[in-house]
């Protein structure tokens, strides 16, 4: 298959049309049967179109193919497999596998980790987080590597980024645990407090470095979704009271059409931009501010609910005080990411660190939305964001410079 080809299946996907992009795609399966990449291609187009099952294997052909291809991983990672599923015996016997002929391979450590907690295997997933975390951490800091890691001495971690999703937390999570005293958790996203808080709190601090002798460092993870999660907050706080929280927001209607796109890629959803925000505007109709705070009540409002910051930062500022918050705004954080970081860093009380670059990390190519879908979004958000800038500067944490206005 020609570079012309793929650029032409990739621009297909990008367009909407599956069918014929997997076509292409299969074709490059057929010429380069050696290729994992030929294989992930496919195997995203597949996962987009729904097409689960087939969707995974080609990943889990991807690993076998070349066992440190890691962008293979990440879509087994979070294929959204039910416990039961036999796939996962399946993606199981392949991470062993890996681990066997590559045993300093981290990732290979963190995917079975969550597969065997999927099973309800909560022991032997903390000590492969545990593993994986120790291969992480002196992968990217050798000078670390004569440190006496002891896996008895679990810790928490020091901050967490809490929100929101689509709004640049992968980026900002990377450079942060860039600085020099700040090492990063096995999974960026743990999603402990919203999904995984049966696993126990052990299974939570695996993914973090433990404590060492002599060294001082921080550490922390960034799950988005725990800020609209109706638990979260109160689980959080029961655990960690005196946890740093950090909160990143981005203009309501582009993190709405990003989180679409986002759910399009997954193959997850498959309706217009246009029909999934009619459906959600019908649900949220004649909403008060009293049932928009229940968050119980919006659990298949992906959109627009999770763009409306206002009711869930209420409830989070209600339980943790004020100064346990740094709140950052994504326009300001991309124009000036060295500012941003400034900010955090004083926020955690570490030294001022910059980096030399800032790479964009899981940003994505899409077609722009709908232009009167996009209006109406603005117009419904308008009072919305009105109320969102009078509460944060009320409480004195709002935006030195809100655009959304």
């Amino acid at each position: 298959m020609s570079f012309d080809d793929c650029t032409l299946a990739d621009s297909l996907k990008l367009e909407g049309k599956l069918e014929e992009a997997i076509a292409l795609y299969e074709t490059a399966v057929k010429l380069n049967p050696k290729s994992p990449l030929a294989y992930h291609n496919l195997g995203k187009a597949l996962q987009q179109n729904g097409q689960l099952e087939k969707a995974v294997a080609c990943q889990q052909q991807a690993i076998i193919l070349q066992p440190n291809f890691t962008p293979a991983y990440f879509p087994l990672l979070y294929a959204p497999l039910p416990k039961n599923s036999p796939l996962i015996d399946d993606i199981i016997a392949v991470y062993r596998q890996v681990i066997e002929n590559l045993p300093n391979f981290p990732l290979a450590y963190i995917n079975l980790a969550v597969a065997l907690s999927k099973q309800g295997k909560i022991q032997e997933s903390i000590a492969l987080f545990q593993t994986a975390v120790r291969l992480q951490t002196v992968a990217s800091r050798p000078e670390l590597s004569k440190i006496e890691w002891n896996s008895q001495k679990l810790r928490s971690p020091d901050f967490t980024i809490i929100g929101s999703p689509r709004c640049g937390t992968t980026s900002l999570y990377k450079y942060i645990t860039s600085h020099p005293q700040i090492l990063a958790a096995a999974n960026k996203e743990i999603c402990f407090f919203s999904e995984h808080f049966n696993k126990g709190l052990a299974w939570y601090q695996a993914h973090f470095p433990p404590e060492t002798e002599g060294q001082d460092f921080l550490t922390g993870e960034a799950t988005p979704t725990y800020l609209t999660h109706p638990l979260a907050a109160e689980r959080l706080y029961g655990c960690l009271p005196k946890m740093k929280l950090i909160v990143i927001l981005r203009h309501p209607g582009d993190r709405a059409f990003s989180h679409y796109q986002m759910l399009v890629r997954r193959g997850t959803e498959s309706r217009s931009f246009e029909s999934a925000i009619e459906a959600e505007l019908q649900l949220l109709h004649g909403a008060t501010e009293t049932s928009l705070a229940d968050r119980n009540n919006w659990k298949d409002c992906h959109y627009i609910y999770k763009s409306l910051y206002f009711y869930s930062l209420k409830q989070w500022l209600n339980i943790f005080p004020k100064d346990q918050f740094l709140i950052l705004q994504s326009e300001d954080f991309y124009a000036n990411p060295a500012i941003s970081l400034q900010q955090v860093f004083e926020f955690l009380g570490v030294p001022d660190f910059q980096l030399n670059h800032y790479q964009k990390y899981n940003g994505a190519n899409y077609q722009p939305g709908n232009q009167v879908a996009n209006q109406r979004l603005r117009e419904y958000f308008q009072p919305h964001n009105q109320k969102l800038d009078e509460y944060l500067n009320s409480v004195g944490a709002g935006f030195t410079n809100n655009t959304w206005l």
